[in-house]
This record gives C-alpha cells, structure tokens and sequence, in this order.
C-alpha cells in the first residue's frame, strides 16, 4: 500500500494540506457569493447616485420657471448711459420713450466769510432752518452787496428747524458739529480756501423747494439779528443775506415723449408706470431711448428648452438603467427595481395632467411640447414662440402657481404645499379694520403758535420723536392736512416703514388711523395736545384681523390677509359676504419642484433606497466578519481532530513496530527463521 508522507506528528498526514483544502471548500461558495451581492449592491448605488444626480440637474431647471416674479419681470434699456441708468417694478409697461434731460436737481448751499481759525468764536444764539422756494439774485459780486433777496415761501411740508448755539459750541467746528447732531436735513462743512476757513451749509435735499432760509435770534434787540456781528454772520433771510448763496437750489427738468416733466429730486418716478429713471447729468438738445421690456419672451424660451432637456437627461438615463437587453442580456443594473420605476412614473404623471387656470393653454402640447414613444420630450421652439407671443401670462401659469379670484376685491398672494387644483369659494363675514385714536370734538378755528405745537404717538408699536406743526391758523380741514403731514413725516416712522392717515369725524373729531390693519395695528397718544382734542379723553383703539372661510373651511385672519385651505389672500374690499371663487393651479413646475423634493429629501424615496442599500453593504462587512469567525472555529476543530488522529496513529506505529521486533526475536521452527 502506498505511504502517507506530511508533517504530522507521528502518521506522515500533511495536516496542514488537508486543512487548507477544508476551509477552503468551506470559505469558497460563501465568499463567492457575497463578492456578487456587494457587486450588485454598489452597481445598484451608483446607479441610484446617477439617478439622484439627474433628478437635481433637473429640479434646478425649474427654480426660474415656478417664479411668478421670473415672468413678471421687466427689463429696461437705455441709450446712453452717461445721462440716466433706470430701472422698472413689476407694474413696468412695455414701450419705447424719448428722453431728454435739460438740467439735474440740485440742493442749495450757502458758503460763510472766512475766519482765520476754527476756533474762532461767531457768537451765541438760535439759529432757525425754514425750507421752502427762496427768490433770489446773487449778482455778480457778493462782496460789494449787489445780490437781491426778493421773497420766502415757506414749504409746508417740512417744518422749521431749530440749534441752539452756546458757549459750549459757539466756534466754527463748533457750529458746524451742532448743525450736523441735530439731524435736521443740512449738513455742515468746513473748507479752507488758502486764505481762511469758511463754514458751508447744504440743504440736504435737491429742488427749488428746500432752499433754505436762516434767521438767528441772539436774544438781544433786533437789529442784532441782522447785522454782520456774532452769530447773525450766518443770516440768510429778507432782512439779512450775512452769508453768500454758492449754488442754488433747483428741480430737474426734463422732456418725456415731449412732455415737460420737473422734479425736486434725480430720482425721477411717476412719469413713466413702473419706471424710476436716475439722472446723471444734464445733456440738453440730446434727447436719448429708453426702451421697456416685459414679457421676457427669448429668456421664457431659454428656461424652458432647458426644462425639457433637463428631462431628457433624466429619461435617458432612467432608460439606461432599467433597459432590458435580450440579445446580449446587459440589462439595466435597475432592470425591475419598484423605487426607479415609481419615480418616473410619478413624474410623467404630471406632464400629461390639464392645467386648469382659465387660461389659452391647458398643457404643455399646447405650447409646443410632445411626448415622444421613448418617453423623451421634443419641442417646437417656433410653437412655443407664438403662444409666448400671443397669451405669455398664460403660458406663464401653466408652469408657477397662481391663484386667479373672481372678486377684484380679493387678491391672491400665495399657497402652501395643502392647496391642490381646485375652484376655493371665498366668504367674509368681518372685514379688517384700522388702529385708530379718537380725540373729542374740536371746533373749527385754530391757532398753532409755539405753545401748542407739539405731540407725540405710538403707531403700530412705534414712538414718534416730537412731532411739530408749523405754526399757522387753520381750519378743521387744512389742520388735519397737516397734522398728517407732520406724523409722516416723523424720523421713527419713516424707519420703520409706518405711516398714518388723519380724518375727521362727523363729531368733529379728529381722528389718526394706522395705515396698517388687524391685531397689530395700534394708535394712542403720548404726549397729550388739548388743542387738537389729543387729551386724556382721547379714545385708542386696535385694529380686528379679517375672519372668513375659503373653501368652505374656517381661514386665520392676520390683518386684511386670510389663511385657509392652503391659500393666502389679500381681501381690501368693503364688501362681506360671499366674494366669488378663486381659481388655483399649482402650476406644473411648481408641482414637480415639490414632487421632486419629496424624492430627494432626507426620508424620500431616493435616499430611503440608497440608505437600504449601504445597510445591506454593511450587513455583508458583517457577513464576511462572521464567515472569518466561522472558518476560523472549523479549522481549530479539524486542526485538533487531525492531532488527536496523528498521536493515535503515531501510537499504533510504535506498537507495530514493536510486535514487529517482538515477533522477528522468536524462534522458528526447524531453525529457520
């Protein structure tokens, strides 16, 4: 019989040969088959990370598209430059302008005589801003006197002014430091000309109506007021003209289509709807173009060619994956996969569904864009251009959402994700209402001096600075005019972006009114003025917010908006009741935005599946561990079997041996061995 040869102990067994093939026979299947599910499972990662990829490059093509305020924006060109920028709001109309700007607006200022040092004392006193039209003549040489101070008007809307100069700031930098910390529209400067220091003082606003005049009152006799001593330097009045006019004041002046247009400002709006221009400099006889666009038809047409290629990206690479091959069998890793084919099928869902919005179009074939048998879409970039061409607002709803009301009382302002396609019946049953204060009845004859000039308010959670009316007689009607007048004109609430208006009362009661509406809209008094019937008496009230149902479910007011069934709208009416319908669409790139975010959010159907694919990946790291585990306890088992059978068989051979030995020493017999 053939000999066993190896390294056992005691048989010649190759123990170590025969445990390697045993673990190997049991190593080999299980981790051949574990090679081929993380395969799979990392082909199927990428693949979804493909997938994901598309789906984004996608979504991002919809970000302009499910913008109402993208195809609502206008756009403004201007022929020259130098001469005006210009810029438009969303109510901008379309058309061509001819512009021609004669003369910029431009702000007084007024330079005093030189002083040899800045701390060179002018004086002490009160020195009184009014602003308003001043007629004047400089003349051709201020220091001979041959200028003409012809006439003041006063400009009603801006009060006068006042800085008190003492002995803590009666030198130049001094009065220029007062001026400016008083914060009362003129600034203060200080130029050294080479040959002295001169205090310049500016209007801080352009136009013919903030000029200045400055009286000084030096608290002595009158003729103190107005002589070239002391702080009276600095008078610019009938009376006294003690500081020299540098440049007055002016409007713009400029023709729109022929039409003659001033302005206080080089801020121009109002002329042409939706268009502010900014005038740069003056170019008279050269008239320029300015062309208004809206309805951006070439970028319309731009976004959505790429909307449609974005999508076809995302099919053909949807095809890729879940294509099946029969002659060669390289199917799609995705072939079968429920995640992938979910999604596309969600997807091309909303592409065939009708856009109900009243509009011309109610889909996308109705712009130009078909569905092709691969399920890839084509577009006919000249249909498109004449439907852009003929209804763009409505091409324009078929992609954002928008919500059309039957009510010119109520506007639509925006939805939640709640909203769905649909006609929402609109119903109020309490309209919105002001903040107010109600002061008691007044007669109709006042005098405003300066011992009743002055109150102070909280507007919708605002406190005013000291409000100051200009001294006057008025009637009921003019002073509520100007009581109006002064409020907004208030620093704090200009701020914060609060006004008010001023009415009377069949009571003869004036009465102040926040502009704004509901439960934050508040008026009351701080400092009282019996004058105006603003005393202890004086009755505040808060605003109510708006109630009403849409849909038929019970909205939330806030102010004059109402919330429910997943829309928000405005109702500025004043009419209750039943206010017709409004007809909502979610648009068609608003839905897939939403439904594409779903998909990729953190809990959506892509992340969930690549999320239970690396699960599995990491349960096969812990297969692997326990199969290491596993062989690792069948070798140590077989390892001591085999020692355990290599020492017996060790033993055996002896023992053979011996009986070997034993036997070959016994006599035979006849004498042979």
């Amino acid at each position: 019989m053939a000999t066993i040869t190896a390294g056992g102990i005691g048989s010649g067994l190759d123990v170590t040969g025969i445990l390697e093939q045993i673990v190997a026979a049991e190593r080999g299947p299980a981790e051949s088959r574990l090679n081929l599910k993380e395969a799979k499972l990392q082909a199927e990662l990428s693949a979804f990370g493909s997938l994901k990829s598309t789906v984004n490059t996608f979504q991002a093509s919809l970000g302009k598209l499910k913008s109402a305020t993208f195809f609502n924006s206008s756009s403004v060109d201007v022929s020259n430059k130098d001469v005006l920028s210009a810029s438009t709001s969303s109510i901008a109309q379309a058309g061509n302008y001819t512009v021609e700007v004669k003369k910029l607006a431009q702000s007084q200022a007024l330079a005093s005589v030189a002083f040899n040092n800045l701390t060179d004392v002018i004086g002490s006193g009160t020195l009184t801003f009014d602003f308003g039209t001043t007629v004047y003549d400089p003349g051709t040489d201020f220091a001979t006197g041959d200028d003409t101070y012809t006439s003041f008007t006063q400009n009603t809307e801006r009060p006068a002014k006042s800085v008190v100069i003492d002995n803590t700031n009666n030198t130049i930098s001094g009065v220029r430091d007062a001026i400016n910390q008083a914060g009362i529209g003129v600034t203060a400067s200080i130029v050294d000309n080479g040959s002295g220091f001169q205090l310049l003082i500016a209007s801080d606003l352009q136009g013919l109506d903030n000029s200045l005049e400055i009286t000084v009152d030096e608290g002595g006799p009158a003729a103190d007021n107005i002589d070239t001593t002391g702080l009276s330097q600095l008078a610019f009045n009938i009376n006294a003209t003690n500081i020299e006019q540098t440049q007055a004041a002016d409007d713009a002046l400029l023709t729109v289509n022929g039409l003659s247009v001033s302005r206080e400002s080089n801020t121009v709006s109002g002329v042409i709807t939706g268009v502010t221009l900014n005038l740069s400099s003056a170019d008279p006889g050269n008239p320029i173009q300015v062309t208004v666009s809206n309805n951006n038809i070439t970028e319309a047409q731009t976004n959505i060619g790429n909307f449609v290629s974005t999508f076809n990206e995302l099919a053909s690479t949807f095809s890729s994956l879940t294509e099946f091959d029969g002659d060669d069998g390289k199917n799609g890793i995705l072939l079968g996969d429920t995640t992938a084919r979910n999604i596309m099928q969600q997807i091309r869902r909303e592409f065939g569904g009708i856009i109900n919005n009243g509009g011309s179009f109610n889909g996308l074939s109705s712009i130009g864009i078909s569905t092709n048998r691969d399920g890839t879409l084509t577009l006919d970039a000249s249909e498109l251009s004449d439907a852009l061409n003929e209804d763009f607002d409505s091409v324009a709803q078929l992609f954002y959402a928008n919500g059309n009301p039957t009510d010119n009382t109520v506007n639509f302002i925006s939805n939640t994700s709640v909203a769905v396609d649909d006609d929402y019946r609109v119903s109020i049953s309490s309209l919105a209402t002001q903040g107010q204060l109600t002061g008691i009845a007044v007669g109709d004859a006042f005098t405003i001096d300066a011992t009743n000039n002055t109150f102070s308010l909280i507007v919708d959670g605002i406190s005013t600075n000291t409000i100051t009316l200009s001294q006057n007689t008025y009637n009921r009607a003019s002073l509520a005019v100007e009581i109006e007048k002064q409020i907004n004109a208030d620093g704090a609430l200009l701020a914060a972006g609060v006004n008010a208006s001023v009415s009377i009362s069949a009571s003869n009661e004036f009465q102040i009114s926040s502009s704004t509406y509901g439960e934050n809209s508040n008026v009351s008094i701080s400092t009282q003025n019996a004058t105006l019937g603003f005393d202890a008496a004086a009755v505040s009230s808060t605003g109510t917010n708006v109630v009403g149902s849409i849909g038929g479910s019970p909205g939330t007011g806030l102010g004059q908006q109402l919330s429910g069934s997943g829309l928000v709208l405005d109702i500025t009416g004043n009419a209750t009741g039943n206010l017709g319908s409004v007809r909502f669409s979610q648009g068609l790139a608003n839905k897939l935005d939403s439904l594409l975010g779903r998909f990729l959010a953190g809990n959506g159907q892509l992340s969930s599946k690549t999320d239970s694919i690396n699960d599995q990946i990491a349960d096969i790291t812990v297969q692997r561990t326990d199969l290491d585990e596993r062989v690792t306890q069948i070798e140590t088992r077989f390892r001591k079997q085999f020692t355990t059978l290599d020492i017996l068989l060790g033993t055996l051979k002896n023992t053979s041996n011996f009986l070997d030995t034993q036997l070959a020493a016994l006599p035979t017999i006849g004498g042979n061995n």
